[in-house]
């Protein structure tokens, strides 16, 4: 087939845009994959592509979600603090978990964010859908209390101070023990598995996540694979918002 088209004006896209050649171009037809910029209300420019790349969204209401879900076309969701090759590398092994611990801490400008990420670190380790038990919020921090399947618990906690960016330590508790470490100030994310044969790193992602999210959506177009991203946004905030 011939290549995809590529609307943005993001440097980081044009530049993956370049790495994936000849599957992709840049262009601006309605046929086009269309990078949107997550900040504010992003889910009203979804509009006049075949897919979306959304990166970084906002948190969004329920509401929202269902309008978005209603569009019909192919939506890949960049969440560097969360990225499916990395959730795959966390599957690598089996964990049977008894209890999941995420502790993040970053600045106030992207803490409704960062908390989403946290949880959604518990939600892949505790291996589906969480409910909130008790939550706790202060100037300086958010705790989440929460329930999984088949009696698994789960705490999410957000510590908030100065600058801007994000960090997170995820961690399944159980036989076999998982560490997930996560920091917006380095480009790589670090997955390691501890049981009595020791301590297993596996190796580190190197493909940037503006490449990443071009070649699943590249995927879904001209393969038919099927993407759960907008899914699994909507679930992580609708657990983050206070109301829940």
């Amino acid at each position: 087939m011939s290549a995809l088209e590529v609307r943005t004006d993001l440097a980081a896209y044009r530049a993956a845009v370049a790495e994936l050649a000849p599957l992709v171009r840049l262009g601006r037809g309605a046929d086009a994959i269309r990078v949107v910029e997550g900040r504010g209300a992003w889910w009203e420019r979804l509009v006049d592509a075949a897919a979306f790349v959304v990166d970084e969204p906002d948190p969004a209401p329920a509401e929202v979600h269902a309008r978005v879900a209603a569009i019909g076309v192919p939506v890949a969701v960049v969440r560097r603090r969360l990225r499916p090759d990395i959730v795959a590398d966390a599957g690598a092994e089996p964990l049977a978990p008894r209890h999941i611990v995420v502790d993040a801490w970053g600045g106030r400008t992207d803490a409704a964010a960062l908390l989403r990420d946290a949880l959604g670190w518990a939600r892949v380790l505790a291996g589906g859908p969480l409910s909130v038990v008790d939550r706790a919020d202060t100037a300086a921090a958010t705790t989440l209390a929460l329930r999984g399947a088949d009696g698994i618990g789960a705490s999410v906690t957000l510590a908030i101070g100065g600058g801007v960016g994000g960090a997170l330590v995820a961690s399944a508790l159980g036989p076999r023990r998982l560490e997930v470490r996560v920091d917006s100030a380095s480009p790589l994310a670090e997955v390691a598995f501890d049981d009595e044969n020791g301590r297993r790193i596996r190796p580190a992602r190197r493909e940037s996540p503006e490449r990443l999210a071009l070649r699943r959506v590249f995927d879904v177009v001209a393969e038919g694979a099927v993407l759960s991203d907008l899914q699994e946004l909507s679930a992580d905030d609708a657990v983050i918002s206070p109301s829940s």
